[in-house]
């Protein structure tokens, strides 16, 4: 019988690699044709610096943001979810936001996770272990591994050790944002773990 990872290579389509074609050019007749390429060029690069500062801003309320929301979780004892950011100007003009702090938080590697751990206890940190087949050992020992994967005298225990290779991800652990308070300080936690945040329905409502 053939080696079961043989037939799965001969099922496998192969990959090609497609040459770099040089772009066929087409000239139009269109006489608004050159002032609409222009007009969108122009569009696209104010476009991109509005992006620019309007990233700048809502990084900026975002900080404003997180102080209160930090305020209110110690004043409160627990987490208070999204909530609104508000601010009324002196002709009764409302400027507001919602505030939504979530569950996600930034990547983390092992130095930082135990860190976390270190610091905060093991329940800080989600670990999760992935394992896969070593390329280069399946191609060595394909036709026996297709026969027999477990206590094979054949394959060295050497070589036993790199067929299979894993990878550890490191989370810091759902429901963290809840549990602030009992790690320590609300603000000392959210600049520790960072959890992913963002703002909403931004707009000024006139009085």
């Amino acid at each position: 019988m053939a080696s079961l990872f043989a037939k799965a290579k001969k099922a496998a389509p192969a990959k090609t690699t497609k040459a770099k074609e040089q772009k066929v050019r087409i000239p139009v007749e269109d006489p608004d044709f050159f002032e609409k390429v222009s007009k969108l060029e122009e569009l696209q690069d104010t476009l991109k610096s509005a992006k620019a500062k309007a990233d700048l801003i809502s990084d900026e309320l975002k900080g404003i943001a997180k102080d209160k929301w930090v305020e209110l979780y110690e004043d409160n004892k627990k987490n208070p979810e999204s909530v609104m950011i508000v601010q009324e100007n002196a002709v009764g003009d409302t400027a507001q936001f919602m505030f939504v702090p979530t569950d996600k938080y930034i990547t983390i590697n092992e130095e930082r996770a135990e860190e976390l751990k270190d610091a905060y206890g093991d329940d800080i940190v989600d670990e999760k272990t992935t394992f896969s087949f070593d390329d280069t050992m399946i191609e060595k020992y394909g036709e026996i591994l297709s026969e027999l994967i477990e206590n094979c005298d054949e394959i060295p225990t050497k070589d036993k050790e790199k067929i299979i290779k894993a990878q550890t991800a490191y989370t810091v652990a759902k429901g963290t944002i809840d549990k602030f308070l009992v790690y320590g300080e609300a603000a000392e936690l959210m600049e520790t773990v960072r959890p992913v945040v963002a703002i909403k329905n931004v707009e000024v409502i006139k009085g």
